[in-house]
């Protein structure tokens, strides 16, 4: 079982297993959404390192699923929204 945070539009979402202390983050935007095509999770991964504050954020994802780790539901729930503001501004730029 699991506690619901967060669900971004992007397709990323922000929860927590009972039985755990970490606070999960995981997902996969689709092209439609970030406006850039990503061959796979870890590409995503890097180019959110680049751009998106990611301190006291952890990363773990798989080939086809995005995911990272924290310790607060609030700088998790942050984090997707900085991601949410940084594809918002990019698709607004490519337009």
């Amino acid at each position: 079982m699991s506690i619901d945070y967060y669900k971004s539009p992007s397709g990323i979402e922000v929860y927590q297993f009972e039985d755990s202390d970490t606070i999960h983050i995981s997902g996969n935007p689709p092209q439609s959404y970030t406006g850039i095509e990503f061959e796979s999770a870890y590409d995503f991964e890097e180019y959110v390192k680049d751009y998106v504050n990611s301190d006291g954020i952890g990363f773990d994802s798989e080939y086809c699923q995005f995911f990272a780790y924290t310790k607060t539901p609030e700088r998790a729930i942050k984090f997707v929204k900085d991601i949410e503001q940084w594809f918002d501004g990019f698709r607004k730029k490519v337009k």
